[in-house]
């Protein structure tokens, strides 16, 4: 059977990042797109990285899962030694039907693709699945509930007034070492001078502040404008975070991927959104997750 299959990785955000990217190419090509949950599902004593669950049924898009046969049939190419040997003599007997991406940058032989194919990667471009980029703002990365009283009570403060919403990443970016030194944190300072230039460039009248460690911004964070600091949704209920974020009309992010979603399904015409210049820590690696419009500062 011809498929897409492409496999998840990481919390949420990177899961929407791998299902945009999986599910532009399977409305190209015109196949079945199927999600592969196996390095969600492990458990082994070997994981470094924070174990995320399959987070992606909180949205109303179509969810179809590939076999341990689907997958072993096509990764093979990537974990079987005496496969990639041959194919390595004899190419021409072999179909590519693994595509892994390959390092930051936007990748265009990912258009060159064709089905039967499992990809592996991060995706962190819209330019992967922009050609729907109306499909999953509109349909696809919509949630299924309906907001609570708090959070529509949010939304109708966020619409009321000239919007800002903050994203501050910290969780495990600050508590598992191997994390810290990879990713980072985005400096107070970052958040401070990027809310003063929307209030100054943008007349931003109202902050709402988003965070994994609430106690760590109300510290630290200190603005002399009016902010409010969204801090109920917790664990299943991240992605009500994502919905608020969306509906401001401009956004400040964090080198994160979940916050990067909130800004990009802001569907204001005229919004700003502000992210760091630099994604990853101690890394001078060019990277093209921030689209050309948005600011890099």
């Amino acid at each position: 059977m011809e498929q897409v299959i492409t496999r998840l990785m990481g919390g949420l955000g990177n899961q929407m990042f791998q299902y945009a990217a999986g599910y532009s190419l399977a409305q190209r090509l015109g196949v079945p797109l199927l999600l592969d949950r196996t390095f969600l599902d492990h458990r082994g004593p070997e994981v470094t990285w924070t174990p995320r669950p399959f987070e992606l049924d909180v949205f109303q898009l179509p969810i179809a899962f590939a076999s341990a046969d689907d997958v072993g049939r096509v990764r093979r190419e990537l974990d079987d030694t005496i496969y990639r040997r041959t194919k390595r003599i004899l190419p021409f007997l072999f179909k590519d039907r693994c595509y892994v991406e390959r390092g930051r940058t936007f990748e265009p032989t990912f258009f060159d693709l064709a089905a039967p194919v499992y990809i592996e990667g991060y995706w962190q471009d819209e330019r992967y699945f922009l050609a729907h980029a109306t499909e999953l703002r509109e349909t696809l990365f919509v949630p299924k509930a309906q907001p609570s009283a708090t959070n529509a009570a949010l939304l109708d403060a966020i619409r009321s007034t000239v919007s800002a919403s903050i994203h501050v990443r910290r969780g495990d970016y600050v508590s598992l070492p191997d994390a810290n030194r990879y990713h980072g944190v985005c400096s107070t300072d970052y958040y401070t001078s990027n809310a003063q230039w929307l209030v100054e460039h943008r007349g931003v009248q109202h902050f709402f502040i988003f965070s994994d460690d609430p106690a760590w911004v109300d510290a630290n964070i200190r603005l002399p404008y009016p902010v409010t600091q969204v801090s109920h949704n917790q664990g299943i209920e991240g992605h009500w975070d994502l919905f608020l974020m969306k509906h401001c009309h401009h956004n400040i992010i964090a080198n994160s991927s979940f916050s990067w979603w909130g800004a990009w399904l802001n569907a204001h015409a005229d919004k700003t959104v502000i992210g760091p210049a630099k994604w990853f820590n101690g890394s001078n690696d060019v990277h093209e997750i921030l689209p050309t419009s948005w600011l890099a500062r």
